[in-house]
């Protein structure tokens, strides 16, 4: 088995073992979920996204830390490497986002028949408030794309730039958005977001994600097989 084949097996394998374990807990939570609407006979709302974002999530930062030294110790290189990260952390959020969406519609299928009453909520709802597979669909794989986005950027910054560095930078960053946070006028801010396009919206934040994944790109192509001491 060569370098190429070798490292996509093993971030395929890795990715494999992410999804199978989150997508076990969302569907558990389902089963107690419905289980709950049936025997009780309650209508009631609650949310079954959380472990599929959680998964994405645990991939993105689990995928760079743990098998990038791994890889290259294979005979992978740092760009073969990346490439393959990017494959199969396109293929997590799809996967996840389509298992999540099969939950949802039999879960509306239920409800369409009165069977249980139990209501899921979506970032799609701020879209439509009426059920739309595909829609719900596009705007949780933008979801999906921006919640890898902003775990891998973050988590290559802190390879790269060491603790005390990324520290500097974090809290760098966290006081230009408080002091935007502070300044801002609300009022504003709230009429624009009523009158903006949702769709739209959640596709720029999936586009956002996409850039900010791709961003780490050339900061990876030199990168340490460890991460920078504390020191750094």
């Amino acid at each position: 088995m060569n370098a190429v084949k070798g490292t996509n097996r093993l971030i395929r394998d890795d990715m494999r073992l992410f999804l199978s374990i989150f997508s076990s807990i969302a569907l558990m939570l389902t089963v107690v979920y419905l289980a709950i609407g049936f025997i009780f006979d309650v209508s009631y709302s609650t949310q079954l996204f959380g472990p599929m974002y959680g998964g994405i999530c645990a991939f993105a930062i689990g995928g760079i830390i743990t098998m990038f030294p791994v890889a290259i110790g294979m005979g992978s290189t740092r760009i073969q490497f990346m490439k393959s990260f990017y494959m199969n952390s396109v293929w997590m959020v799809a996967g996840t986002m389509v298992i999540l969406h099969v939950a949802y519609f039999l879960i509306h299928l239920l409800q369409e028949k009165g069977i249980v009453d139990v209501t899921l909520y979506q970032p799609g709802m701020l879209y439509s408030s009426e059920y739309h597979f595909l829609s719900y669909l596009w705007i949780d794989l933008m979801c999906g794309f921006l919640v890898l986005g902003i775990s891998v950027f973050p988590t290559v910054c802190w390879m790269r730039l060491g603790m005390r560095n990324f520290f500097i930078m974090f809290f760098g960053v966290g006081l230009i958005i408080t002091l935007i946070v502070v300044f801002a006028d609300f009022g504003e801010w709230m009429k624009w977001f009523a009158s903006v396009n949702m769709m739209a919206l959640f596709t720029i934040l999936g586009c956002i994600g996409g850039a900010l994944l791709l961003s780490t790109y050339p900061m990876m192509k030199n990168a340490p097989l460890t991460m920078k001491s504390k020191k750094d």
